[in-house]
């Protein structure tokens, strides 16, 4: 509130206040006055009229510049709520929206190309190995078309890019309270194991997660926090 709001509030509770001790003292004249005493009363109740006239003039004064103040302050409040909202809005508007989707667009995206490149990659590797007839050929049969390179397998139709562009939205949806999140399985996905690693949890960490329902708020902090620390190969 400001001060010449209290101001004007002020005033104005001072004039009904003069008005209604006025009006006392009038109606004590006009009494005597009925009661047939001293003509003194009468022309000191012709003189508290004019006080009384003048009186109501300032509290007529100090009501309009009641509401001036009034009207100041609301205009006031509207301009602090619109500069508050704006402070807001300026960094959740459709404008900041579209930069934020338009990097996850990219993002996922980019997720999706490397999956596919994954695909045809070890379909060439594969073949390649079992030309060759290389040890490390796993498997090479339908349903199953698998080498290992390096300490690690590699497993034809195992890392989807649906799948994994599945789980990283039901996985936001998770943490954000969303409804009609895209169903997953519950256990952590190999890719998923990698951030969790990297973050430093231990597979019983992981477990305790999934068991909990709490392995989507682990993986969206790591991927915010550590995922830092997941360094890709080059070329990737």
């Amino acid at each position: 509130m400001t001060a010449e709001l209290t101001e004007a509030q002020q005033e104005l509770a001072d004039t009904r206040a003069e008005i209604a001790e006025m009006q006392g003292v009038i109606d004590t004249l006009e009494e005597q006055v009925r009661e047939g005493e001293a003509s003194q009363e009468a022309q000191a109740l012709g003189e508290k009229y004019g006080v009384l006239r003048l009186a109501e003039l300032r509290q007529e004064a100090a009501g309009r510049k009641l509401k001036r103040a009034e009207a100041a302050e609301a205009a006031r409040r509207r301009g602090e709520a619109e500069d508050a909202a704006r402070a807001d809005m300026v960094e959740l508007s459709d404008a900041a929206l579209a930069a934020k989707y338009a990097a996850a667009l990219a993002a996922l995206d980019d997720l999706a190309e490397v999956c596919v490149r994954r695909e045809d990659a070890m379909l060439g590797h594969l073949k390649t190995f079992a030309d060759l007839k290389m040890t490390n050929v796993i498997a090479n049969a339908p349903p199953q078309h698998i080498f290992a390179l390096d300490g690690e397998k590699f497993e034809v139709g195992t890392r989807r890019p649906q799948d994994l562009v599945t789980r990283a939205t039901a996985h936001v949806f998770r943490v954000r309270g969303l409804r009609d999140a895209p169903r997953i399985g519950g256990s952590a996905h190999p890719v998923e194991r990698v951030l969790t690693a990297a973050a430093g949890m231990s597979e019983r960490q992981v477990k305790e997660a999934d068991v909990s329902g709490n392995l989507a708020g682990r993986l969206v902090a790591v991927a915010r926090e550590g995922a830092r620390k997941v360094h890709a190969p080059q070329g990737l």
